[in-house]
């Protein structure tokens, strides 16, 4: 009988046999690729979207929509858009909440690093849950508007009407949980760039009428501004998100033979970059937290040039490619300080504008250059053979 058999190197085999059960290990092919893992994991996955995480909260909400309905004495409940409690109202209320709590019970138990401080872990996981929530309450707003506009004056009994609210919140709850389970850096990197740009389009857009552009940028955080708490949430939040995916990016690190102190230097960066970009939004641009807000957006532009100028030191081994367009991004920003401050061409928003676009665009994909380093030196040659 013909065995077939996988040579493996022993580094390899060291590092499966944290991951196997019993000295077993499943396999199983995946989107081109073929992933070993855990037998345990895809039953215990199939778990997390069992009765108790999908099910339970969906028909708990459907019940509680059909009594609120029935409590309300209206023989008619409006899809979208009423002065009464509506389908569209309740299935956002719920699926928020539910959605919450939801993604916080089903993060710490499935996704948390048990190695991890406890402070480390709540506010990671608190981090997550307000910016997941967040997304898919922004996302329902959309929706709900669009179906108003469409479906305009649609009414169902009281029954009906529990039923689509228990299937809507159904939906997003099935999101929220899927999220939760699948937390990866990619997807970490994806939310910050959506919770970043996605709040500082909703602060111009809320400001347009009173030409924000014409005062800076950071007038959108000041209190002159239309809801100006958008802009500086915007950026606590982005603030901390980028702590979590330093946490992330820097625990598989440690776990690599190239971690060295000069990546504890680049840990030690992002996490101060962290706390600049937090205090843009804690200290708006107005009376005495002026000199802090200043102080921390110039702060930021100049410890992102230091990594750019150290960039070659830091990472030996860095791609010719992103080194090249770093030092682009630096002639950028040295050229965009000489058009503002030397000649006047730029105006204060334009440049602030450019110089937090470059940081943050080259914040992210040194992020990326990063992790691609990380997936390098996890890469094995192997053989298979037939006896």
């Amino acid at each position: 009988m013909t065995k077939n058999y996988l040579e493996i190197p022993e580094e390899l085999y060291n590092k499966l046999s944290d991951y196997a059960e019993n000295d077993q290990l499943s396999i199983r092919l995946e989107n081109q690729q073929i992933l070993l893992e855990n037998p345990k994991i895809n039953h215990t996955n199939k778990q997390n979207l069992a009765l108790h995480y999908f099910i339970v909260p969906s028909l708990a909400s459907g019940i509680i929509a059909l009594l609120i309905f029935l409590s309300t004495n209206h023989p008619q409940i409006a899809f979208t858009g009423s002065r009464h409690l509506s389908v569209a109202s309740l299935s956002i209320i719920l699926s928020t909440l539910f959605g919450f709590f939801g993604f916080i019970w089903t993060y710490l138990r499935k996704s948390c690093d048990l190695s991890k401080s406890k402070f480390k872990i709540f506010r990671e996981t608190l981090t997550l849950s307000v910016a997941y929530t967040s997304i898919s309450f922004a996302v329902q707003i959309i929706f709900w508007y669009i179906i108003g506009k469409t479906f305009s004056g649609v009414t169902f009994d009281p029954f009906t009407a529990g039923f689509l609210v228990l299937v809507f919140v159904g939906i997003i709850f099935y999101f929220l949980i899927s999220a939760a389970l699948s937390i990866t850096l990619p997807n970490l990197i994806l939310l910050l760039f959506t919770t970043f740009i996605g709040g500082i389009l909703v602060s111009m857009a809320t400001n347009n009428q009173k030409d924000w552009w014409q005062h800076n940028f950071s007038f959108l955080g000041t209190g002159e501004a239309t809801q100006h708490w958008q802009f500086n949430i915007t950026l606590i939040f982005s603030a901390l998100i980028l702590l979590t995916i330093t946490d992330f990016l820097f625990a598989e690190f440690s776990k690599s033979s190239l971690y060295n102190y000069k990546f504890k230097i680049i840990r030690i960066f992002y996490i101060l970059i962290a706390f600049l970009i937090a205090f843009v939004g804690i200290f708006p641009a107005q009376s005495w937290t002026m000199p802090i807000h200043n102080n921390s957006a110039f702060g930021l532009v100049a410890v992102v040039l230091i990594m750019i100028i150290f960039l070659k030191w830091l990472v030996p081994t860095i791609s010719k490619e992103f080194l090249a367009l770093s030092w682009t991004a630096l002639i950028a920003l040295i050229l965009s300080a000489v058009a503002f401050m030397g000649i006047h061409y730029l105006s204060l928003t334009v440049f602030e504008i450019i110089a937090f676009a470059i940081a943050f665009t080259w914040l992210v994909m040194f992020i990326n250059s990063l992790r691609v380093i990380i997936q390098e030196g996890n890469e094995w040659q192997v053989k298979l053979l037939q006896k």
